[in-house]
C-alpha cells in the first residue's frame, strides 16, 4: 500500500512538473519590433532616433532583449554618423543588451494583460549597469505583444554627452520598445 502511494505521489509530482515546464516555454522570437531613443537639449530640443532590429531570446531562466545599434537613424546622416561612430563607438559596441531574470517579469494568460516595473542589467558602450523599466505584456496569438520604457544616463555607460556647434544634449536619454515574441 506504501508503495502504491508512493507511485501515486510521484506520478502526480512529475504530472504538476510537466505542466510547469510547459507553461514556461522559451520565448522564441521576435517581430514587429520598433526601439525609440529620446534625448532633449536646450530650448525644447529634441532628438530622436528608431530602429526595428531588436531580438529577443532566452538564456538560463533570463530573457535577453538585444538591440543592434548599427541601423539606428535619426533622420539626418550627420547626426547618425557622430552618433554611431565617435558617442556609441557602434564598431567597437555593436549592439546594447538587457538581461531580465524571467521570474521578475509578469506573463499574462492568451487574452489577458500584465504591467509591471522590473529591474534587468542593461548592457550599453561595454559597460554593465542596473535599470529599472516598466513594461506591460498582452497575450497574443503565440505570444505576447509588449511595450517597455526606462531611462539611462550616457554618463553611467562611459558614453561622452553629444555637443555639437555649442549646443549640448543632457546626459538623460528616454527608451522605449515595443515588440511582439513568439513563446509563452
Amino acid at each position: 500500500m506504501a508503495t502504491r502511494r508512493s507511485l501515486f505521489v510521484a506520478a502526480v509530482s512529475a504530472s504538476l512538473f510537466s505542466l510547469s515546464v510547459a507553461g514556461h516555454a522559451a520565448l522564441t522570437s521576435s517581430s514587429d519590433a520598433h526601439v525609440t531613443f529620446r534625448a532633449s537639449g536646450p530650448a525644447g530640443m529634441t532628438i530622436q532616433g528608431t530602429t526595428t532590429d531588436l531580438k529577443v531570446s532566452e538564456d538560463g531562466g533570463n530573457v535577453v532583449v538585444d538591440v543592434p545599434l548599427a541601423n539606428l537613424n535619426t533622420g539626418i546622416d550627420l547626426r547618425d554618423h557622430h552618433m554611431k561612430e565617435k558617442y556609441l563607438e557602434v564598431p567597437k559596441f555593436p549592439s546594447t543588451t538587457l538581461v531580465v531574470a524571467r521570474t521578475a517579469l509578469k506573463f499574462p494568460p492568451p487574452d489577458g494583460h500584465a504591467e509591471g516595473d522590473a529591474q534587468g542589467t542593461l548592457k550599453l558602450h561595454g559597460q554593465s549597469r542596473p535599470v529599472t523599466f516598466h513594461y506591460e505584456a498582452k497575450g497574443a496569438p503565440g505570444g505576447f505583444a509588449v511595450q517597455g520604457k526606462f531611462r539611462v544616463n550616457m554618463n553611467d555607460f562611459g558614453i561622452t554627452v553629444p555637443t555639437y556647434l555649442g549646443v549640448t544634449v543632457k546626459p538623460d536619454v528616454d527608451v522605449s520598445a515595443s515588440f511582439n515574441v513568439a513563446g509563452s
